[in-house]
């Protein structure tokens, strides 16, 4: 019986897909606030949400300003420099670890010991992203809420092009069920 073509290349993404390292992401928000009341928001900082790179922007900053944007808009609430009800910021991290293996030190079997590849360890960088971003009610000055998503990355364009998707990840978890 020959399997289709279709198939087997469905059943490798598939396979990718199950192997690829999932995000983290967790949220928390001040159980008194009411949600229900925001309609407006804009950033801590003051700054457009899309910056010209000519201003000396950089690209990460851009890229999670635009999908933030994206996300707030999309969830209903409107960008509105003049007296906001929500006052936006983030934070990025990426923290560089090394994963060690150490090599094979040895074995027994019956009545012998045989020693192989001592100090044949490998190592290897392996970086990993955080991004929080936090809503602060502008009358109270309080944060109301916070979600946090973090994952692996290789370097800065790797994390660029992750952005969008771990924004929408975040604010899947907002506005928080009660």
């Amino acid at each position: 019986m020959k399997i289709p073509r279709w198939l087997s290349l469905l059943s490798l993404l598939l396979l990718m897909v199950a192997c690829a390292k999932p995000m983290s992401v967790s949220s928390s928000f001040d159980w008194k606030a009411d949600f229900d009341g925001y309609r407006s928001w804009f950033w801590v900082d003051g700054k457009p949400a899309l910056m010209d790179a000519l201003l000396g922007d950089d690209m990460t900053d851009q890229f999670i300003r635009r999908a933030v944007t994206e996300e707030l808009i999309g969830k209903g609430l409107a960008v509105r420099a003049d007296e906001p009800d929500l006052l936006v910021r983030y934070t990025t991290r990426i923290r560089e670890a090394v994963a060690a293996t150490p090599g094979d030190l040895g074995y027994s079997y019956q009545w012998r010991w045989v020693r192989e590849g001592v100090g044949r360890g490998q190592a290897e960088s392996v970086g990993r992203g955080f991004l929080n971003v936090e809503l602060i009610d502008r009358r109270a000055g309080t944060l109301v809420w916070q979600g946090t998503v973090s994952g692996g990355i290789t370097d800065e364009r790797d994390a660029q092009g992750k952005i969008p998707n771990a924004v929408k990840k975040i604010f899947e978890q907002y506005p928080p069920r009660r």
